[in-house]
């Protein structure tokens, strides 16, 4: 990515591929296992919940089918002959027998019977509980039995530890005389009689308090659980009021139990209590929770490892012909041209391809313009070419103009074969055009053995016109250097210029004009007549301070009104020699005097100089202007400029 500081960044598509769909996927696939989940746990605890309550249900119905069936037979025994005849007689053992025997008969729906007339004074108790009369829980029995309109009464009753399921029903002979109490433990074989109807494991726990109500002794009386899990229950079994209706989560050492609390004796606040436990297995009811859980997550993750076999295809159908495209963009922004992408799709990527493609075939074929154009005109001109709307027309701007010619080239040439004197030609052309760009110049055009060269435009720098007084140097040393015998003159003046696309809409040249461009070529010319290899105007001196002139007159050229003073560039201060210098003062005095029109001594000081300097011409120059001058004067407001009336 090309924004290194983001928090997301990838190193491969392939790598956000996959991002994007474990971000998409493992959300939507979590959420909808929650889902699943939450609902098959929910569902698996009512299912518990409903089993619970009808276990408890039938707990209560086999200890009510029980009862009616103890009632029953209690009921007979207040119409036996013989029992009557034996408690009219007021004879114990002939009831205690005869009570015995009623037990015996009722196939263990009746394990205990007790008979106590109607002060509540026990007559016989087959339990021997020692009872002389009747007390608690045993005289609320008989006080509901005489209050009900049936004139009987049923309750658990806690005797010798064990919960018990009393009735009592009136004795009558004729009139009530005593009443009958039977019962039936709800010992171990209950338990196990409701286990096998409800497949529910059931408790019989019974809970003592102290006097601190903080202090409770639990204890399981009978149990289907194995010893170890009833431990479990008896200390993890709240009997709290928030929690005693609610199920509860017993974890025992085999297996986790829910479970469900039914009161079977006594209240809240008394000492003594006696609840059935209700239980379920959650293990095995959650069995197919558990097993459908796994299926999910099996499944979950096919889903996954199969998305993720189809992003990675995706994503190499994607990335492979883009790490091809990358590739081949790499090389075209190297410059290699020829490189091409073939993708073996018909879609975006395919097209972009073909684009990449044609981009590259139109970036060759203008490297191709380009380096032509680059061997028509200089590197500069063709980037402005290149880069710009080709359209007629230009803009004002300051450059410095350089035109360079090759003095001695006719003869130089006579004598040889054309091809010999454009191979001279082209080397010495060469020679001056790699200088003039070497100085950050451009070459504008060639005309013949001159050259044209600028500064300045189209790329304006900060030292143009010192590049140009270098360029002239270089330019000057090297002819110089040449066996050829070929010396160069060079014009140069800095002004201004209108730079732009000349020629016709068909055909048209990057190129300056104006008076600036004119000045040049005159100052060029005129390097013949004053002896020197190169002559600046004084706007390209001031521009460029940095370089030792000599001043050389002040000339009007031709197709110009105005003056300009013209200097000779004779190098960088620090290269002049002693004699040098002494002579471009003597020159500056005798070109002072010559102003003042001090004729003698300007001769004078001209002749000296004749003598022992290297331009001899430049000296004559100036002797026959002032023989001329001596003839003709100039006249007082002459300012000693020149005026040439011809190129």
């Amino acid at each position: 990515m090309s924004s290194a500081g983001s928090v997301f960044s990838f190193r491969s598509f392939r790598s956000r591929l996959i991002v994007f769909l474990l971000g998409l996927l493992i959300p939507v696939l979590g959420g909808i296992f929650y889902y699943v989940n939450s609902n098959n746990t929910e569902y698996t605890e009512e299912t518990i919940n409903t089993y619970l309550e009808l276990g408890a249900d039938v707990f209560d119905y086999t200890r009510e089918q029980q009862a009616f069936t103890l009632q029953a037979i209690t009921n007979s025994l207040t119409w036996d002959f013989g029992f009557r005849t034996a408690y009219a007689a007021q004879d114990p053992a002939t009831l205690f027998d005869a009570a015995l025997n009623v037990m015996d008969r009722s196939l263990d729906s009746a394990e205990m019977l007790l008979i106590v007339d109607l002060e509540g004074r026990v007559i016989i108790d087959t339990e021997t509980q020692g009872m002389e009369i009747l007390s608690g829980s045993w005289q609320q029995l008989l006080f509901d039995a005489d209050e009900s309109e049936e004139g009987r009464s049923e309750m658990i009753i806690a005797i010798n530890g064990l919960p018990f399921q009393v009735i009592a029903l009136p004795l009558y002979l004729p009139r009530q005389v005593a009443w009958i109490i039977g019962g039936f433990a709800l010992d171990q074989e209950f338990v196990d009689t409701v286990k096998e109807t409800t497949l529910s494991d059931v408790s019989i726990v019974k809970l003592e308090r102290g006097g601190d109500s903080s202090a409770q002794d639990l204890q399981v009386i009978v149990s289907t659980l194995a010893t170890e899990d009833q431990s479990a229950l008896a200390a993890q079994i709240q009997f709290d009021d928030s929690t005693i209706s609610d199920l509860q989560r017993i974890r025992a050492p085999s297996q986790d139990y829910t479970s469900l609390l039914r009161r079977l004796y006594g209240q809240k606040s008394d000492p003594l209590q006696v609840f059935a436990v209700i239980q379920r297995s959650y293990d095995e009811n959650s069995e197919n929770v558990v097993q459908f859980r796994s299926l999910l997550i099996q499944f979950y993750l096919l889903v996954l490892v199969v998305s993720l076999l189809a992003v990675l295809f995706l994503a190499r159908s994607i990335t492979t012909p883009i790490t091809k495209l990358a590739a081949v963009v790499k090389k075209i922004e190297e410059g290699d041209y020829d490189r091409s992408v073939t993708v073996q799709s018909a879609d975006e990527i395919g097209e972009l391809a073909d684009s990449v493609n044609s981009m590259a075939r139109g970036l060759a074929e203008k490297e191709k313009v380009r380096d032509l154009l680059g061997k028509v005109v200089s590197h500069q001109i063709a980037e402005q070419l290149l880069n710009n709307p080709v359209e007629l027309g230009g803009e004002e701007r300051v450059a410095t103009i350089l035109f360079s010619d090759i003095r001695g080239f006719t003869t130089f040439c006579e004598g040889l074969p054309p091809k010999e004197v454009l191979q001279a030609l082209n080397k010495v052309l060469s020679t001056i055009s790699d200088i003039v760009e070497a100085h950050q110049g451009v070459v504008d055009k060639y005309n013949g053995d001159a050259v044209m060269a600028l500064f300045g435009v189209p790329i304006k720098g900060e030292t143009d016109t010192d590049n140009a007084m270098l360029a002239l140097l270089d330019i000057v040393a090297a002819l110089e250097k040449m066996d050829s015998g070929l010396s160069a003159c060079v014009g140069i003046t800095t002004g201004v210029v209108v730079a732009g696309n000349l020629g016709s809409s068909n055909r048209m040249n990057y190129s300056v004009i104006g008076d600036t461009v004119n000045l040049a070529a005159r100052l060029e010319g005129l390097t013949r007549l004053y002896g020197v290899s190169n002559i600046v105007s004084e706007a390209s001196k001031d521009d460029a301070p940095g370089f030792a002139y000599r001043e050389l007159d002040i000339v009007c050229v031709a197709g110009k009104s105005q003056s300009v003073r013209i200097f000779e560039l004779l190098g960088e201060p620090a290269q002049l020699s002693d004699e040098k210098k002494e002579e471009v003062a003597l020159f500056a005095e005798a070109l002072r005097q010559y102003r003042e029109q001090n004729w003698n001594e300007a001769a004078e000081m001209f002749s000296q100089l004749q003598t022992k300097c290297d331009n001899a011409q430049l000296c004559q120059l100036f002797l026959d202007r002032i023989e001329k001058f001596r003839e003709t004067s100039p006249g007082p407001d002459w300012q000693g400029d020149y005026v040439f009336d011809s190129k």
